[in-house]
């Protein structure tokens, strides 16, 4: 009997630390909330076509300087095809910067379509 009114009391007071703590510190909901409208991003969709690919080797070149661009969500580069398809934070890099990545590394680009999208 003894040890089953210690449980209670127990449990009873880790109960009330935790109401206490969440009265004293209400960052989960708040401030997830919060934490998510601060980092909504606006993500553009651009499509180049690329002039000067002539294997897989060169896809990959292209591939790789692309990876290394902060700012780049997902991209995919096409051979055959000569298409870079990327997605990018509009915050962190723009289209001219990606098509001066992929001039220096030789090749001709130009814009065929970019699109806008709201991240939530």
């Amino acid at each position: 009997m003894k040890n089953l009114l210690v449980i209670t009391v127990i449990v009873l007071s880790l109960t009330s630390f935790q109401v206490k703590a969440q009265q004293c510190c209400p960052t989960s909901k708040s401030q997830t909330i919060m934490e998510a409208s601060i980092n909504q991003q606006t993500t553009n969709t651009v499509k180049f076509k690329i002039d000067g690919i002539t294997c897989a080797g060169c896809s990959n070149a292209i591939y790789n300087a692309l990876k290394e661009v902060e700012g780049v969500v997902e991209h995919s580069v096409e051979y055959p095809g000569d298409i870079a398809i990327i997605k990018f934070e509009n915050t962190k890099t723009n289209i001219e910067a990606l098509k001066k990545i992929i001039e220096k590394k030789g090749y001709k680009v130009e814009k065929v379509i970019e699109t806008t999208q709201n991240e939530s």
